[in-house]
């Protein structure tokens, strides 16, 4: 018997954990099992023609909200072509409502709701002939001569070390350069009404050697990017100091990326952070509002003093990506009190800025509590809140294009000291500037074409130049000329951004690279290039401020910058840059 095991990720960089923990678990007696991993992005006249060519007799599909659609019409097909074949379903998006999935899709033999590994084995060792009594394998909901059975089992993997581990080098080859995904930890000990973790209660751990095993394995085959899928990565706090110091211990060029609770984080903690390596960890923290009654309303237990302090404290070490969520449309907040999280959040100046909508998910509490306060929300995937008693959908509309403009100027780190310049000065709020943003990129029509990065700071200048803002438009050209030249190294700056000009500019230029003191000093991975060679690589600028004082003064004062396009920041992906002084005339 073969079966494939068929994972359909949202985007190629993404790889799945779920298919290798089911492949890992199954006994001998399962037969032969292939993973095959694919994205909504593929064909799925061609997903369906590999599955089929490999002339399998179960093809088992993980299923959640992004791939759902795309997983049910390759099935049918399958199903059509190959109508021994059997059919089984599986993860989240499936197993909060198995019954109604097997009489939708006729096509689908098998549901397994829950963790799977126990029940997908012994369903496998029954397909395979082995004496095993379908209606015994909890979890698992099923069609047989025409009827259906429903298991309303919620089966959990108690002791996660008796599972075996889904790493070896068939899983590290299959997923190549993308990322890696790990858990240390199933479950999570709080409630969140809007999560799925809120089904069942409790957290259980991978012992610590487990854990470290699995990491050394990574690091050693040099894994890219590793991302913890910890629901709470941080609520044992002496296991996660644990973690974070083997991994700074033994950090290679592998990066972490984890999800955490701020208001767990201790003084010990950040002083083990402190230690890590320049990028080698990223922090995702999830706020979702700093309104506390809607916290409340959604069974979050939050010190939302704690979250802003530790969020600060975690900025200001200066090694560590910040990445921060927040949720719209969570009961009790309308779009005033939004507006207050929303500043709340940006004034802590995280790396990056999320601005997500809730999702009603299958199984969560808030789904099944919808008409407590008034939500309507898309019945088809991702089930995004189209409104509530707080929050109109008109607002809902505006929010989306705050959160477009957002993306497009924060969060992509190429306006950092522009955007500080123009909202801190001339802005009531970092989220006024934002909608005025928007309300000019809808009347632009920017919202239905796409903008290259460069044309971002030409709309930039426009929207500034024809608002009200008495802003310096002299100092803005600088620091939108800074912040271009920072993450770009192409030196071609976009429409409307000035260049100075200087007699014997290039020529001092030139002869600063002819000293071997300044390569020694200023750019010592260059040290015995000829200076042309070195020239190619790096960038003189001419500034009429000295932009790089950061106690919110910018002198007028001629400064020249070096950008040093050989290196870049590995927490905000910025190319290094210093100020120098070129030989006089």
């Amino acid at each position: 018997m073969k079966t494939i095991i068929v994972a359909v990720n949202s985007k190629y960089i993404h790889s799945s954990l779920a298919p290798w923990y089911l492949k890992a678990s199954c006994k001998n007696n399962c037969g032969t099992i292939k993973v095959m991993e694919f994205t909504i992005n593929d064909d799925p006249d061609s997903v369906l023609s590999r599955i089929y060519a490999e002339d399998c007799d179960v093809a088992a599909f993980s299923c959640y909200i992004w791939n759902i659609t795309f997983v049910l019409r390759v099935a049918e097909n399958l199903k059509k072509v190959l109508p021994a074949i059997k059919i089984v379903l599986g993860g989240p998006e499936v197993s909060y409502d198995s019954e109604q999935v097997l009489k939708l899709h006729p096509f689908v033999d098998f549901v397994i709701s829950g963790e799977g590994e126990s029940a997908f084995n012994a369903l496998l060792s029954f397909l395979n002939g082995r004496n095993q009594e379908l209606s015994g394998i909890k979890g698992l909901s099923f069609r047989e001569d025409g009827r259906i059975t429903v298991s309303n089992y919620f089966p959990l993997e108690n002791d996660l070390d008796l599972i075996p581990s889904p790493y070896d080098e068939e899983m590290l080859f299959c997923v190549g350069n993308r990322i890696v995904y790990f858990e240390s930890s199933r479950g999570c000990p709080f409630s969140c009404s809007y999560c799925i973790s809120s089904t069942f209660e409790g957290v259980r751990y991978f012992s610590m050697d487990r854990v470290k095993s699995d990491l050394r394995f990574l690091l050693t085959a040099g894994v890219k990017l590793v991302k913890f899928v910890d629901r709470t990565f941080n609520c044992n706090r002496e296991r996660v100091k644990a973690i974070f110091e083997f991994i700074i211990d033994n950090a290679g060029n592998t990066v972490f990326h984890f999800e955490a609770a701020a208001d767990l984080f201790d003084e010990e903690t950040i002083e083990i952070l402190s230690r890590a390596p320049k990028g080698l960890i990223q922090l995702e923290i999830g706020i979702q509002s700093t309104n506390e009654a809607s916290l409340e309303a959604v069974k979050r237990k939050t010190n939302i003093n704690k979250v802003l302090y530790y969020v600060k404290r975690l900025m200001e070490l200066e090694n560590i990506h910040v990445h921060v969520d927040l949720i719209a449309g969570l009961p009790l907040e309308d779009y005033s009190s939004f507006k207050d999280s929303f500043n709340d959040a940006y004034n802590l100046y995280p790396h990056q800025l999320q601005l997500g909508f809730l999702k009603m998910l299958k199984g969560s509490a808030i789904r099944e509590e919808y008409r407590k306060y008034g939500y309507k929300y898309r019945e088809y995937p991702p089930y995004e809140v189209l409104g509530n008693e707080f929050l109109s959908f008109e607002e809902i509309v505006k929010l989306k294009r705050i959160e477009e403009v957002l993306e497009r100027y924060y969060n992509s780190g190429r306006f950092n000291k522009s955007l500080k310049y123009i909202i801190n000065g001339f802005f009531y709020s970092p989220f006024e500037f934002y909608e005025e943003l928007s309300f000019f990129y809808l009347n632009e029509g920017c919202f239905e074409r796409s903008i290259s990065s460069r044309e971002l700071y030409t709309l930039l200048i426009k929207f500034i130049g024809e608002s009200n803002k008495k802003i310096d438009l002299t100092v803005l050209n600088e620091l939108l000329k800074f912040d271009f030249l920072v993450s770009d190294n192409t030196n071609n700056l976009p429409l409307g951004i000035e260049r100075t000009y200087k007699d014997s500019f290039k020529t001092k230029c030139f002869e600063f690279l002819k000293s071997g003191d300044n390569i020694a000093m200023f750019l010592p991975q260059f040290c015995g290039e000829p200076p042309k060679k070195v020239y190619n690589k790096v960038h003189f600028e001419l500034f009429t401020y000295d932009i790089t004082e950061n106690d919110g003064t910018l002198p007028k004062k001629d400064t020249v910058i070096l950008f040093n396009y050989s290196e870049r920041d590995r927490v905000t992906g910025q190319y290094s840059f210093i100020k120098i002084q070129l030989p006089s005339d």
